[in-house]
């Protein structure tokens, strides 16, 4: 995590990882295969923290509770800002796409379990299921970055608030926009 701000996940070498753990490289051989397995099993290791004190924000009959999701998201950044240095690091513009491309796809398949839940199966939609999971994933791990990247600038209370306020209504409307029909 210390060489990440310093290196770039790219231009870290098992070497450097070693070096600064003070380790000989057949140790670390012993338990990883390579950095990515490394950053993979650190990463299963943190989801699964996260995600074990998360509700599921559902309610039988079909309906999505924005209370439930707020106590998601408020568990969620109240991680982040518990672990605000190790996730700076691997969100941050020298971080792993990797590490980010995993904790989209753990939102895109949490929010369709989520959604199964309430509707018992996948809904007919406007758009494409696969299309709204996405655009949900991306968003919500670019409100992470964006919190991270700017000190977090609201406690992790505000940010539930807001980021439920945004998917009650929609990014135009909390522009104050109305689009058109």
């Amino acid at each position: 995590m210390e060489l990440i701000p310093e290196k770039g996940y790219e231009a870290i070498r098992v070497q450097d990882i070693t070096d600064r753990a003070t380790l000989n490289r057949a140790t670390f051989y012993l338990h990883y295969r390579d950095k990515q397995d490394l950053l993979d099993r650190g990463f299963d290791q943190i989801w699964n923290e996260l995600t074990s004190e998360n509700p599921l924000p559902v309610e039988v009959g079909g309906r999505l509770s924005l209370e439930g999701t707020r106590l998601t998201v408020l568990s969620d950044f109240q991680h982040l800002e518990k672990y605000a240095d190790f996730y700076k690091a691997m969100l941050g513009d020298r971080g792993a796409a990797h590490f980010i491309h995993r904790m989209q796809d753990h939102v895109f398949a949490t929010t369709l379990r989520r959604l199964e839940a309430v509707r018992g199966e996948k809904p007919e939609l406007d758009f494409p299921l696969a299309m709204v999971l996405t655009y949900i994933a991306a968003a919500y791990i670019g409100l992470m970055q964006w919190w991270l990247e700017n000190d977090m600038p609201y406690r992790p209370e505000q940010m539930a608030e807001m980021i439920v306020r945004l998917y009650a209504a929609s990014p135009f409307s909390a522009m104050g926009l109305v689009p058109e029909t």
